[in-house]
């Protein structure tokens, strides 16, 4: 005879009102990402406290690898301009424009060292240029 099991409840609630959440494998970005990129993300400072600002940013290893990749090594930049619908891949486009001098980089690390807002990226993010 088959033994049935009662079914398993996630997010019970105890009246109409209340609500359980229940977040599995939220973001999170870990310190062996940070070292990966040495000093460039860390900023001379502690690896653990820089991934742990990425993961306030809501990025995990996968997406913060690629910010780092595009040059933005600031997780407060990277969120702005996700938050602008730009990808890491579209903010690493090299361009002259912004404050800070007449040099050459990517659009995420301009807009880390603050020579472009973040709307200001995402605006030559999409351009043609």
């Amino acid at each position: 005879m088959a033994h049935l099991r009662p079914p398993i409840v996630y997010n019970a609630c105890t009246t109409s009102e209340e609500v359980s959440t229940v977040q599995w494998g939220a973001a999170r970005t870990s310190v062996d990402t940070i070292r990966r990129y040495g000093e460039l993300a860390d900023q001379g400072g502690d690896a653990s406290a820089v991934a742990d600002a990425w993961t306030a940013a809501e990025f995990d290893d996968e997406m913060t690898t690629r910010w780092l990749e595009a040059r933005c090594f600031d997780p407060q930049s990277a969120r702005e301009l996700a938050e602008l619908d730009v990808s890491p891949e579209q903010a690493s486009k090299r361009t002259r424009d912004g404050a800070g001098g007449d040099y050459i980089d990517t659009i995420a690390f301009k807009v880390a060292k603050g020579h472009l807002s973040a709307r200001q990226g995402a605006a030559r993010a999409a351009s043609s240029r």
